[in-house]
């Protein structure tokens, strides 16, 4: 039996986790509405067939597309339609609500989101060489957490040195997150793509004028400017070079 990494078994928790919030919603409002259901079932029953549908088609869905727009839009009806429930009262709004929540984190339990097998062949740590390029330069090392010593990449720019989980550094690439921060306790950094910041945060500012999807550091202690620049081949290189080193 393959041994999973451990971002591969914080994704079969949080399936898990999901699922159990799903069933604990169906059930909490099967509860609160048990003289509803006794006196008029359908007010009940209608909403909450509705809700599983709409959470686990069209709320799904919109989550699952990379659209801002789409995604907004299906927030935007799961409270809509609660709202006119709560106001016209011609059924139950919170069976609405809640069935909706449950049919969203039942479907995304039941379908997680797929990443593509990495082709890359490991290294072991003590063999990898490092990296370098764009101003930056990246080393393997290890962080101790308590008993616990994982791989690491010691990244240094212009504004610093710094250490950052490999296996997070993975699930950055595979787009699990938008943005990895460096180990707790060390300088802290901000691994980031320009683009995925509202354009008046502080990332979005200290990013404008850069295209879309390009890889950048930003140093805490000067949040004004990046602190490095990682495009094109080197974007490509650094890649590879994180997919080469062991997760655990």
């Amino acid at each position: 039996m393959a041994t999973l990494t451990a971002r591969e078994r914080d994704r079969r928790a949080n399936r898990y986790l999901l699922g159990t919030i799903a069933v604990v919603a169906v059930i909490t409002s099967a509860v609160l509405h048990r003289p509803v259901l006794s006196s008029d079932p359908v007010a009940f029953w209608l909403p909450t067939a509705a809700g599983l549908a709409y959470g686990s088609g069209l709320w799904f869905l919109g989550e699952r597309q990379d659209s801002k727009w789409l995604s907004n839009l299906t927030w935007a009806g799961w409270l809509v339609v609660f709202w006119v429930l709560l106001w016209t009262k011609v059924v139950s709004g919170p069976a609405w609500f809640l069935a909706v929540i449950a049919g969203g984190l039942a479907v995304t339990a039941a379908f997680p989101r797929k990443t593509k097998p990495s082709k890359v062949d490991k290294v072991p740590l003590a063999a990898a060489k490092p990296w370098s390029g764009s101003d930056v330069t990246a080393e393997p090392t290890t962080h101790t957490f308590g008993r616990r010593t994982v791989p690491a990449v010691t990244i240094t720019t212009r504004d610093g040195a710094t250490r950052f989980r490999v296996s997070e550094l993975a699930g950055f690439f595979d787009k699990e997150t938008d943005t990895v921060e460096s180990i707790p306790g060390e300088r802290l950094t901000f691994l980031t793509r320009v683009g995925v910041a509202a354009p008046d945060s502080v990332i979005g500012e200290a990013t404008a004028g850069l295209p879309d999807d390009t890889l950048v550091l930003i140093d805490e202690k000067d949040d004004s400017r990046p602190a490095a620049v990682i495009v094109d081949e080197d974007a490509v290189t650094f890649e590879h070079w994180v997919r080469t080193l062991p997760e655990d």
